[in-house]
């Protein structure tokens, strides 16, 4: 079997996919079994992979989305996975210029890291699937446009908020 040829340019974000956040702060414990779906298509794809987690968590990560051999963990004191890291250098040397987000809470780390990703020129699109809330409101109105579509907080003004079946690198 042939080795797939990586999507040159994009990258998979996990953020915070670590068990104690997503036990208490996701209102969907099945959300880590759809972001390890995702996570598997973008290795599949030979997509890089990044695991953001805050510091103190790194041992912690949810075993459904234990880094694999070579992929990058890196540990945060932010709400962003740029604020406190090296990831926008990461990126940039390895000619990321699109990333796929991932993660738990969408009002935590995927909103304060897609934006700050828009503001500093990535291309992003959430993973809407793979994301989740405590609290299921927030979560559509962060990801669904038909929610509040009159509001500037959705992600969807800012990024491509899309299920992972509908993005082209984490099709079967």
């Amino acid at each position: 079997m042939a080795t797939p040829t990586p999507t040159p340019g994009t990258a998979f974000l996990a953020l915070d996919y670590v068990t104690y956040i997503v036990d208490n702060f996701s209102h969907d414990p099945s959300v880590a079994e759809r972001a390890a779906r995702a996570l598997g298509a973008a290795r599949t794809a030979g997509l890089p992979v990044f695991h953001v987690v805050p510091q103190g968590m790194s041992e912690q990560i949810h075993p459904l989305l234990a880094p694999a051999e070579g992929e990058t963990v890196l540990t945060k004191t932010s709400f962003s996975a740029f604020a406190s890291t090296d990831l926008r250098e990461r990126l940039e040397a390895a000619g990321v210029g699109r990333i796929l987000v991932a993660g738990v809470a969408t009002s935590g780390t995927v909103l304060s890291t897609t934006r700050w990703a828009v503001d500093t020129g990535l291309k992003v699109t959430v993973v809407a699937d793979a994301c989740d809330d405590p609290d299921p409101q927030v979560n559509a109105v962060l990801l669904d446009e038909s929610v509040a579509p009159k509001s500037w907080i959705g992600l969807w003004r800012v990024a491509d908020v899309l299920p992972a079946d509908e993005i082209p690198e984490l099709r079967p």
